[in-house]
């Protein structure tokens, strides 16, 4: 009697778990990027399955999902931002990002397809970046940041190759974005020069900075199930508690997310 019991409560138990499966399709995804811009690298990373990948050189890129899975976007130049999958991504099985850098200061960026061809646009604003040679000083005190907007703070940039060819690119205001990531670049690339206790101060408030405006409150809260009031606090918790300055590499994106995500559960169960 025993055995049988145990038989049909494991009967049970294995036919509830396959019910909870979610069936996800393989789609075809490309991000788009303006013409001087690398579309090579970019993470595309699935919430909802914990599985990501990243893009290929000509920007395209292999993701399983489902309707109403949540695709994370990061890349080293552009502000990290979600999309939310609809019918249409996945009947067609096809899903085009164009990004366009601009320069709004949105809490949070959540998009979905814009039509059933799988197609998506999306105005990110574009994080500072710097581009490093090999004879570079890259001493704190060398770098600085530096913007130069033209036109207006609504302007999209010019030459989007892909967007052109949906007919799409209406916006004439070009966008010219030259600026250095300041302390952060010590952190990836010492210049072997110690630094003051002063300097490592300024140091740590720039990462704090770089990593505020790649991922916003509503993106943190969203995505890691941290409350509002609390993402900078934990943003500075993830700061103290481990994060290495290999993580913030182009192409260490997705070991990042991971981070995140772990840090997430021990910031939560530390407040509990």
């Amino acid at each position: 009697m025993i055995k049988k019991l145990t038989f049909f409560l494991f009967v049970i138990v294995s036919t509830s778990l396959v019910a909870q499966e979610i069936d996800r399709v393989i789609v075809e995804g490309k991000i788009h990027v303006p013409n001087d811009e690398d579309a090579e690298g970019i993470s595309v990373y699935n919430v909802s399955a914990q599985k990501g990948t990243v893009t290929a050189a000509d920007g395209t890129f292999k993701i399983a999902i489902a309707e109403n899975d949540r695709l994370q976007i990061f890349a080293l130049q552009y502000k990290s931002f979600t999309v939310v999958v609809d019918k249409g991504v996945v009947e067609q099985k096809k899903l085009n990002i164009f990004l366009n850098p601009a320069i709004t200061q949105l809490d949070e960026v959540v998009i979905k397809p814009y039509d059933l061809s799988g197609n998506v646009r999306a105005d990110i604003e574009k994080i500072p970046t710097y581009s490093i040679g090999h004879d570079w000083d890259l001493s704190y005190k060398s770098l600085e940041f530096g913007y130069n907007f033209t036109r207006d703070q609504y302007s999209s940039i010019e030459g989007n190759a892909a967007e052109e060819a949906l007919n799409s690119n209406n916006l004439t205001d070009g966008l010219n974005f030259v600026s250095l990531l300041g302390g952060v670049s010590n952190l990836l690339f010492p210049s072997g020069k110690k630094l003051n206790s002063v300097e490592k101060q300024k140091v740590k408030e720039s990462l704090s900075n770089n990593m505020q405006r790649r991922f916003s409150q509503e993106f943190i809260h969203d995505n890691f199930d941290i409350p509002r009031d609390k993402t900078f606090d934990f943003l500075f918790f993830v700061q103290e508690n481990g994060l290495q300055e290999n993580l913030l590499k182009p192409e260490n994106e997705m070991q990042l997310m991971k981070f995140l995500h772990e840090k997430s559960k021990e910031y939560k169960k530390r407040n509990e």
